[in-house]
């Protein structure tokens, strides 16, 4: 399914969250109520051990814009054990986002942080969002997604039910500039500063799409 026509839906039912069976069900987020599309999978254990070998004071941070053909390259990390296992869990991730939304950019971001980057409930403003988190506690999005983005701060967040991706999960989520998703988006956060005992590294890929 390409984009072209995945754009022409219109969110009409209550917003919602998934978390699928199988790769081949993040289709899932092209139903126009699903904010949050999530598949839990293993990842080689190579990949944490090399990312658990670089140096814990130093910054780890990787930008890149990639294509179908220009896969990652990761030209600032060092050799090792597990850095090849590491890019091919790269390639794996970009290509989702090919074979989903069809031939387009897409920025990969990889970074290693020591803190929440953003700790408060909020919506990307994005279409898509594709988030894996390597080492530490992944993203979270509340379990009920038919709240009022006007107030995300409010005192009722604080009292919601939250999911947390467990390591290596793929989770897509849309933002409010997803087409017929103005007044939506998904409901998420990093986790909060009390809750992260290890460094978290995790990877964020946004198509580069003009609308």
């Amino acid at each position: 399914m390409v984009m072209a026509n995945v754009y022409s839906q219109e969110t009409t039912t209550e917003p919602c969250w998934q978390r699928v069976p199988e790769l081949a069900d993040l289709v899932e987020i092209f139903d126009p109520g699903v904010q949050v599309c999530a598949w839990q999978r293993e990842i080689n254990p190579a990949i944490e051990s090399y990312l658990s070998g670089l140096s814990q004071t130093g910054q780890l941070h990787v930008m890149e814009t990639l294509s179908p053909a220009r896969p990652p390259i990761l030209n600032p990390l060092p050799e090792g054990s597990g850095r090849a296992a590491l890019i091919d869990d790269l390639s794996l991730l970009h290509e989702i986002v090919f074979d989903l939304l069809g031939d387009c950019e897409v920025g990969l971001h990889l970074a290693r942080l020591g803190k929440a980057m953003c700790p408060a409930w909020h919506v990307d403003r994005v279409g898509i969002r594709l988030v894996c988190t390597y080492q530490g506690p992944g993203t979270q999005w509340l379990g009920r997604q038919d709240v009022d983005r006007r107030d995300l701060r409010s005192d009722q967040m604080l009292k919601d039910d939250f999911i947390e991706a467990v390591s290596g999960e793929i989770v897509l989520l849309k933002g409010s500039q997803w087409p017929g998703n103005e007044l939506y988006g998904a409901v998420h956060r990093c986790p909060g500063v009390e809750s992260i005992t290890t460094l978290r590294t995790f990877v964020s890929l946004d198509p580069l799409v003009s609308h």
